[in-house]
């Protein structure tokens, strides 16, 4: 029996030991952001952003496939949201570790990108007006499954607007020369205030659209 306790001391002696090791390793520093690479990051998104406007702009939907059009949609706007979250992500674990100077490079892509995202919104406006046009001649399934489509792309949207204007935020957080570019943040976040405004309105009227339509088919 004392044996026994022994050895269940012992043990529990030598956990206490590695778990005081463990917790005495000093936790890995968040990685600094690199803000050439930021930059580069950012221009791509804004590239891949316009490759999704134009993409939406060249969706015209029918009657027998315009389910499929917006999955087809849906598929590349989750992709360029993901893009955008992994982008956000490396900011956001950058703040309270790194400074950096913010250039005219890094803010024209924030600017740019707030441009897509209110383009985004009113391309969305015009595919749900479309649905509006074609439901008299379309199935109650295809319809059904349109509507939940275009419900989940303004909710993607709407996720995606709110990360790049949070990642802008972070970012200025961790400039160090804000009282030089003064006037050049100023104007982008006019810039972003403004598209946003757009955005936020396209994304109502599109949602109030789609639930309307539900509503008339179900009345």
């Amino acid at each position: 029996m004392l044996r026994s306790a022994l050895a269940r001391t012992g043990f529990w002696g030598i956990v206490i030991v590695i778990l005081a090791g463990f917790l005495s390793i000093p936790a890995h520093a968040a990685a600094a952001l690199d803000p050439a690479k930021l930059t580069t990051d950012l221009n791509n998104l804004v590239l891949q952003g316009n490759d999704l406007i134009a993409e939406m702009s060249k969706t015209t939907l029918t009657a027998f496939t315009m389910d499929s059009q917006l999955s087809t949609l849906e598929t590349s706007t989750v992709a360029y949201l993901n893009d955008v979250g992994a982008v956000y992500k490396v900011v956001a674990g950058a703040v309270g570790s790194s400074t950096f100077s913010v250039t005219n490079d890094m803010l024209i892509p924030l600017q740019n990108l707030a441009t897509i995202q209110a383009s985004l919104g009113s391309g969305l406006l015009g595919l749900s007006n479309e649905i509006a046009a074609l439901s008299p001649s379309t199935s109650l399934a295809v319809l059904e499954s349109s509507f939940a489509t275009m419900l989940r792309l303004s909710d993607d949207i709407g996720v995606m607007a709110d990360r790049i204007l949070e990642m802008a935020d972070k970012i200025l957080i961790m400039a160090d020369n804000i009282g030089i570019m003064a006037d050049r943040i100023l104007a982008t976040q006019v810039i972003q205030s403004d598209n946003l405004k757009v955005l936020v309105d396209a994304v109502l009227q599109t949602q109030q659209n789609t639930i309307l339509l539900i509503a008339t088919l179900q009345g």
